[in-house]
């Protein structure tokens, strides 16, 4: 391991031997060739300068790390760090070890901006939490996504977080074991090697990810982003414009979410059957719009093969789904208007379950296309990857510098398999662009420049900062700049998913729960089983108990015991049942049962919750069983 160094005395030698290089590459000239070959093209000598700009921009990577105090969601206080790493190939682990919170900020930032070049700086979820250390010295455009920040310039460096390119805990790839009671005041001094050796290994970790996936699919922000370049080599999908947008989006939803026996404690021989891959599966199976506005056309009359959505009211047999008074997703409207996809009308008439249908439109697409080109070379060295590793496995090698890559091919290849749809539904009209500056000062007149064209009352809420301390401004606007993909296409490729799942439940005995992809029942029979086919069903798991309060809130017992995980036993897991609840961690199966019967449930989060404006907070929520009783269980 490379000696740990103060930070930044360990860069001066190494920005003095490559200051020429920095200048050279951060610059590129067109050059000469060496002496007596031919002389290079003016184009050739542009490919040779990108070439060498790549080249710098892969190798210039460095992560971001920290250690704070533990969390405690008993006590409810605030956390700060104390340590920082910055790690890279290209020097020295730069650690600083600072107790004074002001001062750890500033050597921080000082740090950052030492590094020579121009370094991309990640840090894995440091958008939630390493980087908000950070925010009231940042200055200039920054980008967030909710409290999160996703991308910001210090010095001439970008600050980038990790998580929105590989959305896993680092966990799941490397991850070395740590007694996180040795970062408490008290005992930090103690433990200093430790604690300092445990960071600049995780840093290594990401290092070698990160590094892994930029070769791999470039530097893009988020793994939505990658996924759409790769499926982009292959298809053209027409991008809409906002006013389209606005039609097309009324036909989209996401994922089938029911309990399909209402609330109450099941006891059984129930089974999860789950598809593999069913957002892939109907990307590469079924024909989606790709069209844009000159390739529809909206008429009356009954739906052709060119229909993909439709408008109509029908009585509802828990076929169609549509928003209830509170903006929710449900199937349980008996009667109404249902703007739906051609494939949930075609399973919902094939099973009789609407009826007195008026139709009062149809939305037919001329231009049509199914995604197999991309989909099925990554769905295929998935396989392929997984099987390696189970050899690998096998042998006793899950350790080895082999397994671990495999692993890591195996993720990126699910990432991009997964992420591609929703970049299509991507609404541009939310995003806004943000800018720091000093308390009292203002962002140049420039960035006010796409204000123009509002009325007085538009732009009054941005021409002044939606937050100001003593530290720091924020100032929010409307993005000036974005592009509508083809919500369209989502729109299709998640009724096709909620399609196949309704489908399934009719062919199902004793359906109590479903959710995307998922399906918990007594029986399953009519589909297509099999382990790994892209597609098919597969009996995932069985249970001998369920409790179910709501959507996305239940617990089932394990016929056979879990194997869990070092890190799922510390979050509280246990090997003989599961707690699923959206947004809560540690629920356990006695309150699941309180719930059930009434009780309401306050859970504060582990970790608190860091904000732009520098707020944290433990978060409680308040959790009851939201689903009706349907029969008695």
């Amino acid at each position: 391991m490379p000696s740990i160094v103060p930070a930044l005395s360990a860069l001066a030698d190494l920005e003095a031997r490559l200051n020429a290089n920095w200048k050279d590459e951060d610059q590129p000239k067109m050059g000469r060739p060496p002496k007596g070959d031919a002389p290079m093209t003016p184009n050739e000598c542009k490919r040779a300068s990108r070439a060498r700009a790549k080249e710098t921009r892969q190798r210039n990577i460095a992560i971001l790390d920290m250690e704070t105090d533990p969390f405690d969601d008993k006590l409810k206080t605030s956390v700060l760090p104390f340590l920082a790493v910055i790690y890279s190939d290209e020097f020295e682990p730069i650690v600083i070890w600072e107790e004074n919170n002001v001062r750890f900020i500033e050597r921080v930032i000082d740090a950052l901006k030492s590094l020579p070049g121009r370094y991309t700086v990640y840090a894995h979820n440091g958008g939630k939490f390493d980087f908000l250390f950070l925010v009231s010295k940042l200055r200039g455009d920054v980008k967030f996504k909710g409290r999160s920040l996703m991308a910001a310039k210090v010095g001439s460096h970008e600050l980038r977080d990790s998580s929105h390119i590989i959305p896993e805990r680092l966990a799941a790839f490397s991850k070395d074991k740590f007694d996180y009671d040795r970062n408490r005041k008290a005992n930090r001094e103690h433990w200093r090697k430790e604690i300092i050796d445990y960071c600049i290994a995780d840093c290594r970790y990401t290092l070698d990810i990160v590094k892994s996936f930029v070769a791999n699919y470039g530097f893009k922000l988020t793994i939505g982003q990658a996924s759409m370049a790769e499926l982009r080599k292959h298809y053209d999908v027409k991008r809409i414009n906002q006013g389209f947008d606005q039609q097309l989006r009324a036909f989209y939803f996401g994922g089938r979410v029911e309990c399909l026996a209402g609330r109450g404690h099941f006891r059984g021989d129930y089974k999860l059957y789950d598809v593999n891959s069913m957002y892939p599966a109907v990307m590469a199976n079924c024909a989606h719009p790709v069209g844009d506005f000159n390739d529809y056309d909206l008429r009356r009359g009954e739906p052709n093969e060119h229909t993909v959505f439709i408008d109509l009211v029908a009585t509802n047999h828990g076929a169609l789904i549509a928003r209830d008074e509170d903006g929710s997703t449900t199937a349980n409207i008996a009667r109404g208007r249902f703007k739906t996809t051609i494939w949930e009308y075609n399973v919902a008439k094939q099973y009789g379950l609407i009826e007195d249908i008026e139709i009062f439109a149809c939305w037919d697409c001329r231009k049509r296309s199914d995604f197999s080109k991309f989909i099925m070379p990554l769905y295929d060295n998935r396989l392929r990857t997984k099987e390696s590793m189970r050899e690998l496995k096998a042998q006793g090698l899950q350790t080895t510098a082999a397994f671990l890559g495999l692993k890591k091919d195996d993720i990126f290849f699910k990432l991009l398999l997964n992420n591609s749809y929703g970049k299509f539904a991507m609404n541009p009209a939310n995003y806004r662009e943000h800018y720091i500056t000093d308390p009292g000062a203002r962002p140049d007149e420039g960035w006010f420049k796409s204000l123009e064209g509002m009325s007085d009352d538009e732009r009054i809420g941005y021409l002044q900062p939606i937050f100001s301390n003593a530290d720091y401004a924020i100032w929010q606007k409307p993005s000036p700049s974005f592009r509508y993909n083809n919500v369209g296409t989502a729109a299709s490729i998640t009724g096709a998913a909620r399609a196949i799942l309704l489908a399934a439940i009719q062919q199902s005995q004793g359906a109590v729960y479903c959710d995307t992809d998922s399906l918990i029942c007594t029986g399953l029979s009519g589909v297509p089983m099999h382990k790994s086919e892209l597609g098919a069903w597969d009996l995932e798991d069985e249970y001998s108990e369920l409790i179910i309060n709501g959507k996305k809130l239940y617990a089932v017992w394990h016929k056979t015991p879990k194997l869990l995980t070092p890190e799922q036993i510390a979050d509280g897991a246990k090997s003989e049942y599961t707690v699923k609840s959206k947004g809560t961690a540690r629920l356990t199966w006695q309150e699941m049962l309180d719930m059930l019967n009434g009780g309401n449930v306050v859970k504060f989060n582990r970790a608190p919750t860091i904000d732009k404006f520098s707020r944290q907070r433990y978060v409680s929520r308040t959790i009851r069983a939201t689903a009706p009783i349907m029969r008695k269980a």
